[in-house]
């Protein structure tokens, strides 16, 4: 069930620091379709985002201090702007943090640019303190974008509170610094474009390469008698594990080896033709080259409502994300055989993998019969209860108050 964060993180936020905030904000999470683990060798991503929105609520404070409280845990997280540095454990409050972090970074750059520019008749901008409360229903470790959405969220809060008058674009750059450089995780921009980017019925289709987004309608699911459906396997994923970086790192030995900078550049051609390549780093380069042109493929069957065609390419993405990336699980490929079973047109592990949640494109009349197969495995292999849900392309960031 689908809470209001908004409401949440206002009651929690006067209940927390005696006082009204501010303002809130929120960001949804995203369901990705296809294109997972392409951006980061500058190619294509295709998602949406879902109902479930992280929130927060914020106020600026009179000094340099930061607090930050969630009912994600039960405690108080509190430093200065002057004390904001890269963490060497991880914990939940990273996120947050390091957007802050990133602000003021460009805080600093865009000072100091006005300073050279102007001198003394400079217009600074000047952080402050924040007390923060935030919440959030993206799952965490579902594959649907939970530190993205949980980013935007703060990131929309500090550009209005501090005055920086960017874009949600250039804000997804402040997520994609956080990932990089605050938690060191191997991922890339798609993420935060796609949930600070995403609309009301349309998709986000992303290319790395020019940092370009583009929407792309969605068709009506109901008139075509079709459903789009998560199945939450009940596994999670972090993004900063090591396992995920490792396929990265194969990729780019291989996109080096031919004398380029990303995958993106090389020739499809050359490619195949190719020797002395390491078997397993070949086969993760094929999966993001040939995943590249599937989000091609898949836009184009998006345009003209061929979900037929659209769900033969998910199933071929995850054919390639469990056999040659090495990202699926038991349960994942489980989930998406009992789909194909009762004749989904698609079944496809959402994000980076090593757990996460399952997209199925479906036909409404398949729908009780596929839950309960699912159900009834879950129940003989004992993994619990698995959660299903429909979504929807829905809202995108918003201020709620």
């Amino acid at each position: 069930m689908t809470r209001n964060t908004t409401g949440v993180v206002a009651d929690r936020f006067v209940s927390t620091y005696g006082a009204h905030p501010e303002g809130i904000w929120s960001v949804p999470g995203r369901v990705s379709l296809m294109g997972d683990h392409t951006d980061i060798e500058d190619g294509l991503t295709f998602g949406h985002a879902i109902a479930k929105r992280s929130a927060v609520a914020v106020s600026r404070r009179g000094d340099s201090t930061i607090r930050v409280r969630s009912d994600l845990a039960d405690f108080e997280v509190e430093t200065t702007i002057e004390q904001l540095l890269p963490p060497k454990e991880h914990a939940w409050y990273d996120y947050p943090l390091g957007v802050i972090w990133a602000a003021l970074g460009f805080v600093a750059e865009t000072n100091s640019e006005r300073t050279e520019a102007d001198g003394d008749e400079a217009v600074l901008i000047q952080p402050t303190g924040l007390d923060i409360f935030l919440t959030t229903d993206v799952t965490v470790g579902a594959g649907l974008a939970s530190s993205a959405s949980v980013c935007g969220a703060v990131a929309l809060a500090i550009n209005d509170l501090w005055g920086l008058g960017l874009s949600n674009q250039r804000l997804a750059e402040f997520g994609y610094r956080v990932e990089r450089a605050y938690v060191r995780a191997s991922s890339g921009p798609a993420d935060h474009i796609t949930c600070l980017l995403a609309d009301t019925n349309h998709g986000v289709f992303y290319d790395a390469r020019g940092n370009d987004a583009s929407p792309i309608p969605a068709p009506d699911f109901g008139a075509l008698g079709l459903v789009e459906l998560l199945v939450y396997s009940g596994e999670t994923h972090r993004n900063w594990e090591r396992n995920v970086a490792d396929r990265h790192d194969a990729c780019d030995r291989v996109a080096k080896a031919l004398g380029y900078q990303y995958l993106r550049e090389v020739p499809a051609e050359e490619f195949e033709r190719a020797a002395n390549i390491d078997e397993t780093d070949r086969r993760r380069a094929s999966f993001v080259l040939n995943e590249m042109q599937r989000v091609l493929d898949g836009a184009r069957a998006l345009r003209s409502s061929d979900m037929r065609a659209f769900g033969a390419l998910m199933n071929e993405s995850h054919r390639q994300m469990r056999d040659d990336f090495e990202v699926a699980s038991d349960r994942i490929n489980l989930i998406c055989e009992i789909a194909l079973a009762n004749q989904a047109y698609g079944a496809r592990l959402s994000g980076s993998g090593f757990g996460g949640a399952v997209a199925i494109i479906i036909e409404q009349q398949h729908v009780d019969a596929f839950a309960n197969d699912v159900r009834d495995a879950y129940g003989e292999y004992g993994w619990g209860e698995p959660l299903i849900e429909q979504v929807f392309a829905e809202a995108g960031p918003r201020r709620d108050a």
